[in-house]
């Protein structure tokens, strides 16, 4: 009974030095495609031990402990002196999709698991050509309306910055613009976390928005009942208590037009209005947004100024 105890623990150790093995590789670099997790590591387990103790001439089944235990140490140790993992696996790398919209241009993308993303103009999204485990995406830059597919069983993760978006099943907004000092975080419906990978910022619902600094992650998190974020999905141009600065950059992105502003940096607006109106009546609506704050004038064909009005009292 004794013999038989200690047979066991011997062959359960082996199992465990399989499974440290694989967290191993899953930290180790380069790694051919997504280390998987959950059942499906622990059905690439059993497979590789399966196939180890093929390679070993011993049967599937159990038999000599001490001797099974002794030839899966060995044959591991031979394995990754052989990069025993492409050998086992073979496994392809993951296949990465990237697209980028060019100003005035807007993407209506349909991921692997069927979410749907809004890419604004400017923009441009990463992800995986099959989903694994995790459904990540990565926002390079830009904006971008997600409507995402509810699955309890694959989380879905949006990085963008060195921050990470988390969600189940809802839609958001982000916008992430190049020239913005500050990444906004709006939802539409659901529930989203926020942080880095080492913090959580907060948890947001519908019609909340968080703002942070990309400087230093410092951010301010509230509640806007006439928050609207779903702009790209119904063909809207929306900011909420924008700095002025911001919204300009952001209509360079989706008209073929250049603002040259000078002193406005103080100056925060809301508003929203049609992606079907021309530049000249964009800059119309601007102007009434900003009423007597600020001088819109147009230099050049395309090109205007944006400065503090003399007679703005």
């Amino acid at each position: 009974m004794e013999e038989k105890k200690h047979s066991q623990r011997f062959e359960d150790a082996s199992e465990n030095f399989l499974n440290d093995w694989i967290d191993h590789l899953a930290n180790s670099n380069p790694f051919p495609g997504e280390m998987p997790a959950g059942k499906e590591k622990e059905q690439l387990r059993k497979q590789m031990l399966m196939e180890i103790k093929r390679r070993t001439g011993l049967p599937v089944h159990r038999q000599s402990k001490s001797i099974l235990g002794w030839s899966i140490a060995a044959t591991i140790l031979v394995l990754i002196s052989l990069g025993g993992l492409q050998i086992l696996l073979q496994r392809k790398p993951i296949q990465y999709v990237r697209l980028t919209t060019a100003t005035g241009e807007r993407k209506l993308i349909t991921l692997p698991d069927h979410s749907s993303v809004w890419l604004g103009p400017a923009s441009s999204i990463e992800y995986a050509e099959k989903f694994a485990a995790n459904r990540e995406v990565k926002l390079v830059y830009g904006e971008a309306f997600f409507d995402v597919s509810k699955d309890d069983d694959h989380p879905f993760n949006v990085m963008v910055d060195s921050l990470k978006v988390d969600v189940l099943g809802t839609s958001f907004n982000i916008q992430a613009f190049k020239k913005h000092d500050i990444i906004t975080i709006g939802v539409s419906t659901g529930k989203v976390r926020v942080g880095t990978h080492s913090k959580v910022f907060g948890y947001l619902t519908a019609k909340d928005q968080i703002q942070i600094l990309k400087d230093d992650y410092s951010f301010n998190i509230h509640s806007m009942p006439s928050l609207e974020v779903d702009g790209l999905r119904n063909n809207r141009i929306n900011f909420e208590d924008m700095p002025l600065t911001d919204v300009l950059s952001m209509l360079e992105s989706y008209y073929p037009i250049t603002f040259q502003s000078k002193d406005t940096t103080d100056i925060r607006i809301s508003g929203s209005f049609s992606m079907k109106l021309q530049p000249n009546q964009v800059v119309k609506v601007l102007q009434q947004l900003v009423e007597k704050q600020v001088d819109i004038q147009e230099m050049q064909p395309g090109i205007y100024t944006v400065r503090l009005s003399i007679n703005k009292n």
